[in-house]
């Protein structure tokens, strides 16, 4: 009777952690911020030039290809209906890793997200940490699927235009 009970028991313990996943899986898959994204940051000297692409899945994770071709794994949670926190740690070319913690908020209409990080390095011979720094500012513009057009002819036409130039060629 005893083995029943602890059955028993276990049963209820597990179907209530379903439930929780179940409800924090559902939380995260509803929340705007869950998609694909162009994002451009300042660092606070007016630079937006680098460009990144950021996807949001809808399991808390954040992944980035940055304007130089790095790929960066993160995370990110909601902390609101349309706000969330990401964070992620990267190497730097000089041995050490880099931190970013950030702040967002996404629009109304759920095209668009602001939001605030800092930026905190750790030195590769001490493995300490050099403080938060910030805040930079980042903006979103969410990437929609789009349906190819019409042609304006066949895709060997397009490249050909480029042959002989040299941008076309390979550096020696």
């Amino acid at each position: 009777m005893r083995r029943l009970y602890t059955f028993a028991a276990m049963l209820i313990v597990m179907s209530f952690f379903a439930l929780t996943v179940t409800a924090q899986d559902t939380e995260l898959a509803s929340h705007p911020l869950v998609g694909t994204w162009e994002v451009r940051a300042d660092l606070g000297d007016g630079d937006t030039s680098c460009l990144s692409r950021d996807v949001f899945t809808d399991e808390g994770a954040f992944i980035e290809a940055d304007c130089e071709g790095t790929v960066i794994i993160g995370t990110w949670e909601p902390t609101g209906d349309s706000t969330a926190t990401i964070s992620f740690t990267s190497s730097d070319p000089e041995g050490g890793t880099y931190t970013i913690r950030a702040s967002v908020e996404v629009a109304p209409d759920k095209q668009s997200f602001t939001g605030t990080f800092t930026f905190e390095l750790t030195d590769p011979a001490t493995g300490e940490g050099s403080g938060e720094y910030g805040p930079g500012t980042a903006t979103g513009t969410r990437l929609v699927a789009e349906a190819p057009g019409t042609p304006e002819g066949p895709v060997m036409d397009l490249f050909g235009q480029f042959e002989g130039t040299p941008e076309a060629s390979p550096a020696p």
